[in-house]
């Protein structure tokens, strides 16, 4: 079922189970998910573009004078 932006969709136990063992496959142990929540696309791609403008601006670059 495809998904449209602006709609709410519901996070169902099920998912939590499937989310619950791909983190405990990928860390090794057993794992407890506390709270869950969709993301907005428009917000995450927000935190990728301060991510790299941060990244961009730590670069030290040696300006010659003469």
């Amino acid at each position: 079922m495809e998904e449209r932006a602006g709609s709410h969709a519901e996070i169902t136990p099920e998912l939590l189970m499937v989310m619950s063992a791909a983190i405990a496959a990928y860390l090794g142990r057993n794992v407890r998910i506390r709270k869950a929540r969709f993301v907005d696309p428009m917000q995450a791609n927000a935190w990728g573009q301060s991510s790299r403008v941060v990244l961009q601006a730590s670069h030290n670059l040696n300006v010659r004078h003469q």
